[in-house]
């Protein structure tokens, strides 16, 4: 899976994103949590 590594400064907040399909995401507070939550949503 590729993914994108997004990041909110104002709430610290790591967001990874399917590449192939944007409406699938995954959020934590840390880039692997985010990876992880990601990798979730899209099983």
């Amino acid at each position: 899976m590729k993914y994108r590594i997004l990041l909110d400064l104002k709430d610290q907040l790591f967001t990874a994103v399917d590449i192939n399909d944007s409406n699938k995401f995954g959020n934590g507070t840390t880039i692997q949590q985010a990876i992880d939550n990601l990798k979730k949503q899209a099983a």
